[in-house]
């Protein structure tokens, strides 16, 4: 595994905790069933960070990375890696803004996978689909974006294609709990 690859899961995981602690956290204290009123707050507006917290961090790296953009707008990686970020923090329609501005520079299974995954979170299933379509011929080896498209076609109510993908699954990992579960889903 890459080196970058490890920083950027690492950071992607941090950002993940660290946007829901200071996201979610204030929200619940501040919803109706904690007895106060709620306020609601922008989306683009991030909590105040303390200097030397994890936030802070994050907000360097967004910072960072932006400004990588800002200079070479054909950065793959640092689209990428931002796309990743929200999606992460699960802020979908940023992620996919990104996604697509790095699949436009550089075309990758990995990165449609993740680009049809925040489609999905955002309830575009025929988009989906079709990432995840892209991602599986792109990589026929991998499994999981043939695993995704079938959960998406589940969604679709598209059983018999589904099952067709299933059954491929089953053959690639006959062990995989996961993909045992989608056949007892789809039947046999």
């Amino acid at each position: 595994m890459k080196r970058e690859t490890i920083i950027f899961t690492a950071c992607g995981f941090l950002l993940g905790i660290t946007l829901g602690s200071f996201v979610i956290g204030p929200k619940i204290a501040n919803s109706k069933l904690a007895g106060a009123p709620v306020v609601e707050s922008t989306p683009e507006t991030p909590p105040p960070a303390a200097a030397g917290s994890p936030m802070a961090g994050v907000m360097q790296q967004l910072a960072t990375l932006k400004a990588a953009i800002a200079k070479n707008p054909n950065d793959a990686d640092a689209l990428a890696q931002l796309g990743d970020m929200y999606m992460q923090a699960a802020k979908f329609p940023q992620a996919i803004e990104y996604l697509q501005r790095a699949l436009a520079v550089r075309d990758d299974a990995a990165l449609r996978m993740d680009l049809g995954i925040c489609y999905k979170q955002s309830n575009q299933p025929e988009k989906a689909l079709t990432e995840f379509q892209r991602s599986a011929s792109m990589a026929p080896d991998q499994w999981q974006p043939l695993f995704n498209e079938a959960i998406v076609l589940l969604d679709l109510k598209r059983m018999d294609e589904a099952r067709v993908i299933a059954t491929k699954l089953q053959k690639m990992r006959p062990d995989d709990p996961e993909v045992q579960k989608l056949m007892a889903t789809v039947g046999k």
